[in-house]
């Protein structure tokens, strides 16, 4: 009985981790983006009031475009940003708003307020932007 609980538990904690592994590759795949190696001047830029990333974008033919990608959805949460639906509201409780790139990950930064009014760092990351043809898509 003892020998069956323990292998038991062992084949649990086995799946447990191949189940974290997945998805953890999940998550890393998804963080890939592409824009940012055919893309320069990448940042942060309002576009008639709404959050937006913006980006010098290759063409095809090897001219540039500017290009923006609306930051819809976004919400802070007592400091913590998070993704959603409808239209961005973080932005009215934010502050110092970055993008930051690292290699094929991309990340909203803030200094957001939380429910005491307390200024705190917050973060987002940003996943599936690409470029195509000048133009940034997700």
């Amino acid at each position: 009985m003892r020998k069956s609980i323990l292998l038991g538990a062992s084949l649990l904690a086995m799946s447990s981790t191949s189940f974290a592994i997945a998805q953890a590759q999940n998550a890393q795949n998804q963080a890939q983006n592409t824009y940012q190696n055919s893309c320069s001047n990448i940042g942060f830029a309002f576009v008639s009031n709404a959050p937006a990333l913006r980006a010098t974008c290759r063409k095809s033919d090897n001219t540039f475009n500017t290009s923006t990608l609306p930051l819809n959805g976004i919400s802070n949460n007592n400091a913590t940003l998070s993704q959603g639906s409808g239209p961005s509201t973080f932005q009215t409780t934010c502050g110092n708003i970055q993008i930051l790139v690292d290699g094929p990950v991309t990340t909203l930064s803030a200094i957001c307020l939380n429910k005491d009014q307390s200024a705190q760092p917050a973060s987002l990351s940003l996943n599936g932007i690409s470029n195509n043809n000048g133009n940034l898509r997700k």
